[in-house]
């Protein structure tokens, strides 16, 4: 009977430790039946397009688009599941500033040993929030800025986006090394593209007729017209949350529309551009949607657009504006 006991006790102990053995086994998630080694989770489209390119056809890589598709960033609030993924992510992306307030938190409150963090707007040069020409005044603009603020718009610019690039694939090869040839390929393929559109756009802003463009809507370009020294007129500045302009700032950009022969009222992704039509009725000018990728819509996240695409439906948009 004693033996009898010893062999069951034995056979328990063997249970148990199969049982955590599976525990442990079933948890790992870089075992042979999940093909996905490494999450990788960006907070805006931008950075997850750029990711995107980076990957490439890696099936070892699951990449997740956390703001996804025709929400707006400023308004934006993790879910539960959101916060999940970004809590095992290998690597997370995120731009930060006061558009992604919620980063901050989330950050604080979650042990990040072992994972790859990456605050993109270090990697660049950040200008700060900027008073747009005609934008009428809202919360954000009476708001003190705190010490560190900046405009987190940064994509718009040719040259952060290629720093962006540059950093993203720079992280990519710190979690998975041995893909690292390949990431760096593909990486200066992309950035090959990006410098394309932007040749592109250059030689229709050095034979522009006028270097004015005219938003009735909000803005969140101002890299992009640094860039390429153009001056803007809009409705709201780049972080406004408001769709609907006072009879004040409609007016003030149909006189300047008329006073310097503006052709292109221009709106924004995400828009209907019922501001922009209103304005053009009675200026005659045209209205146009710009692609500023601050998101993007369903549609085109389903078809496959890319920072590259939507910039290069800009250019028709900017010859007419400005030639």
């Amino acid at each position: 009977m004693k033996i009898k006991k010893v062999l069951l006790s034995i056979l328990a102990i063997l249970i148990i430790v199969g049982i955590c053995a599976a525990i442990v086994i079933g948890g790992n998630k870089r075992t042979d039946s999940n093909k996905a080694k490494y999450k990788v989770v960006a907070s805006n489209f931008a950075n997850y397009d750029f990711l995107r390119a980076i990957i490439g056809d890696n099936k070892d890589v699951e990449l997740t688009f956390l703001l996804g598709p025709g929400k707006d960033a400023h308004s934006y609030d993790p879910t539960a599941g959101d916060l999940i993924k970004i809590q095992e992510a290998d690597l997370f992306v995120y731009v930060g500033g006061k558009m992604e307030k919620w980063s901050e938190k989330v950050l604080d409150s979650y042990d990040t040993n072992g994972k790859k963090i990456v605050c993109i707007s270090e990697f660049v040069d950040t200008i700060e929030e900027k008073e747009v020409d005609g934008a009428e005044e809202n919360e954000h603009d009476n708001e003190e800025h705190e010490k560190g603020d900046f405009d987190e718009h940064i994509w718009t610019s040719p040259e952060n986006a290629i720093k962006m690039v540059n950093s993203l694939e720079k992280a990519m090869e710190e979690i998975d090394s041995e893909n690292a040839s390949s990431y760096r390929e593909n990486a200066d393929k992309y950035i090959d593209q990006i410098k394309d559109v932007d040749k592109k756009i250059q030689e229709i802003v050095d034979n522009k007729v006028r270097d004015r463009l005219v938003f009735a809507d909000k803005m969140p370009m101002q890299y992009f017209m640094d860039y390429y020294h153009l001056k803007v007129t809009a409705a709201f500045d780049g972080c406004s949350t408001e769709t609907d302009p006072s009879a004040k700032t409609i007016a003030y950009i149909q006189n300047k529309v008329k006073e310097e022969k503006i052709p292109v009222i221009l709106y924004i992704e995400l828009n209907p551009g019922k501001v922009a039509e209103t304005i053009a009725k009675e200026t005659g000018a045209e209205t146009m949607q710009i692609q500023t990728l601050h998101n993007v819509s369903l549609e085109d996240f389903n078809n496959g657009e890319t920072w590259v695409s939507l910039m290069t439906r800009n250019i028709d948009v900017l010859k007419k504006a400005l030639q």
